[in-house]
Formats: C-alpha cells, structure tokens, sequence
C-alpha cells in the first residue's frame, strides 16, 4: 500500500514539474513584437491610429481646441507644418518639445509602436497613400 502511495505521489509531482517548465521560458510567456515602420500608409495605419485615439475629440463641429482632423489635407498640414497650437503632431503625440497640452488627455500616451509610425509617416512627407 505504502508502494502505491509512493508510485502515485511520484507520477503526480513529475506531471507538475513536467508542466511547469513551459513557464521558465520568458520568450514563450512574453513574445516580443516588432514594430514595422517601413511600409507605413496613411489609409491602412495613421487614420486608424488618429480614428481611433484622437478624432473622438478632434473631429466635427465641435472638435478640441479648433484642431479638426476630418481629412488628410488638413492632418498633412497638422503633421508637416506643426500647426498645432502647441507644436507640430508628433510633439503633441510623443510627449515632447515642451507641449503643455499632450494628446491623449489625460496623460495616458499612445502605444510607442503608433508613435513610431506616424513619426515614420511624417518624415517621408506624410504621403496619401
């Protein structure tokens, strides 16, 4: 009887350890994922991005602070010109330049992989693509 106690209690303390060593490979728990940067466009990630964390307070007749992104033409000008009232698009976004007035409100900063890609739009000319 002893015997069959000590042949399960086995089984089950290998079974446990078994299973546990998936969790001893951070890369496995943690995937990293890449920010790809190179083939950003303006109709499949940056209006995403704005739609999605900016255009609820900055689109319409009653958009924040005079700053309406309703359309490329004017997100271009926003973006190359740094017509913003505190700065240019990326400052605003990035928390940087000394902007008094960052967006999102409310200090909660986007994603740095949305960052890095409007950045990246920026620099090659914010192109309508």
């Amino acid at each position: 009887m002893i015997k069959k106690i000590f042949i399960y209690t086995t089984i089950i303390i290998v079974v446990f350890e078994l299973g546990s060593c998936y969790y001893d490979k951070t890369q496995l728990q943690y995937p990293t994922t890449t920010c790809d940067t190179t083939n950003v466009s303006y109709s499949v990630d940056i209006a995403n991005i704005l739609d999605a964390s900016c255009q609820s307070c900055h689109k319409g007749s009653s958009s924040s602070s005079g700053i309406n992104l309703y359309d490329y033409a004017t997100i271009k000008s926003l973006a190359l010109d740094g017509k913003y009232t505190y700065g240019s698009l990326v400052s605003s976004i990035s928390f940087q330049g000394g902007n008094p007035n960052p967006m999102p409100q409310g200090g909660s900063k986007l994603p740095e992989c949305d960052i890095n890609k409007i950045q990246a739009w920026v620099n090659r000319g914010a192109p309508a693509n």
